[in-house]
């Protein structure tokens, strides 16, 4: 035999030299690759497989790589690698998938709620899902809130009994939304009548039975921060604007009571505004320390306003007080260059009965008789209204309002 025919018969065929070249450089790459990975040089390895291009291998040894890296990162790149190196007939494919996407999922954890995390573990369940990872895959979208894609996975699983509990689970979830729904749509249809005390009754119930839904924590939230309450209401009356002092008298001080003065001239509680028994205006000093004054005299006991007075308080603050010129029966207060209008009692705002009072509960209403129902917009409303902020009432439907509830 020849050597030519000696160095290249393979199988009782002619080969070139070239090819006993590839075959012996293959395996001495294949016995190298596992040397190195009987001695823990699995990078080496790594390399050496894909030289003798065994792919199949060379995913094997990148996957043990990643099962023994401690940085997770480090690791899901390995498992990425080993998925994309390997043939897809190779059972190392599907194998580096599936610990790519469960380490995907594990590194999601609780940060799940995020937009990127959520993304991840979608990723990770189709691809679970694709490699008929049904279990694995159902529980990413169990993970993901997403009961559709977990019913999907679990007909792939072949899990019948728990495809059968979510899908009853859906139903109920389901009919407890629209339960939401359908209650949340009364609540809107109360705030637009006006009855908004009721509106945040059922808004609070709602919250209470669905914890953590953020959609009805809004919804109380929204009427809550809009409510009106307190002493202090501004508003607009046609087109002046108000500040009025709710209540049935008017307290003023350095600290306390109804309207405040930062001055230490001024006592803690100093002056009070109220109606006398006769239905007057009275102002009358609470034992301060420096007094009020009237024209340089320190007043003692109840003082009529009659048409207005100008005091003193501590013989250095200046206020007025006199018959409104905006509300009927109110009196006007210029106090700290601010003026201030108080209904001493339910405000009467000259527009049919309307008036303006405070609830038990501190929430301001206002009060008409049936047959002067205000309106907002073409929407008549429910006498009393419990008001908020932006309220805009006409006299009647589809006009301009005549009072607007600024805060």
């Amino acid at each position: 035999m020849s050597e030519r025919t000696a160095a290249g018969v393979i199988s009782g065929t002619l080969a070139p030299l070239g090819l006993f070249d590839g075959w012996f450089g293959k395996g001495r790459a294949l016995a190298a690759a596992k040397k190195c990975e009987l001695h823990g040089d699995l990078a080496k390895a790594v390399e050496l497989y894909v030289q003798a291009k065994d792919m199949g291998e060379a995913a094997r040894v990148l996957t043990l790589r990643g099962d023994a890296e401690p940085d997770v990162r480090v690791r899901l790149q390995h498992y990425t690698q080993a998925a994309r190196m390997a043939p897809k007939e190779h059972p190392m494919h599907n194998e580096a998938r599936a610990k790519r996407a469960n380490l995907m999922i594990a590194l999601a954890g609780d940060m799940a709620h995020s937009a990127v995390a959520r993304r991840d573990v979608l990723e990770a369940a189709e691809e679970l899902l694709e490699i008929g990872e049904g279990m694995k895959a159902a529980e990413a979208y169990r993970l993901l809130g997403d009961k559709d894609g977990e019913a999907r996975a679990l007909a792939v699983a072949g899990d019948v009994e728990r495809l059968e509990f979510l899908l009853s689970e859906q139903a109920h979830d389901e009919q407890l939304a629209r339960g939401r729904n359908e209650m949340a749509a009364e609540i809107e249809a109360l705030l637009s009548a006006g009855s908004r005390r009721e509106a945040l009754a059922l808004a609070t119930r709602l919250a209470k039975d669905n914890r953590g839904d953020a959609k009805v924590t809004e919804l109380e939230r929204g009427i809550l921060d809009r409510r009106v309450s307190g002493t202090i209401l501004r508003v607009t009356l046609g087109s002046t604007p108000l500040v009025l002092v709710l209540g049935e008298e008017v307290t003023i001080g350095r600290n306390e009571g109804t309207l405040h003065v930062a001055s230490s001239a001024v006592s803690r509680e100093h002056l009070r505004i109220a109606r006398s028994a006769g239905g007057g205006v009275t102002v009358q000093d609470l034992g301060s320390r420096n007094g009020t004054h009237l024209r340089g005299i320190k007043i003692a006991g109840a003082v009529e306003v009659h048409d207005g007075l100008e005091l003193k308080l501590g013989g250095e603050v200046r206020i007025r007080v006199a018959p409104s010129q905006h509300l009927p029966g109110a009196v006007d207060i210029e106090l700290g260059g601010e003026r201030y209008v108080a209904p001493l009692g339910p405000a009467r705002l000259g527009i049919f009965d309307w008036r303006l009072v405070r609830g038990a509960d501190g929430w301001v209403e206002l009060q008409a008789s049936p047959d002067h129902t205000p309106f907002a917009e073409t929407l008549a409303m429910a006498i009393p209204i419990t008001l908020l902020r932006g309220d805009a009432l006409s006299k009647t439907r589809g006009e301009a309002a005549v009072l607007q509830i600024v805060e």
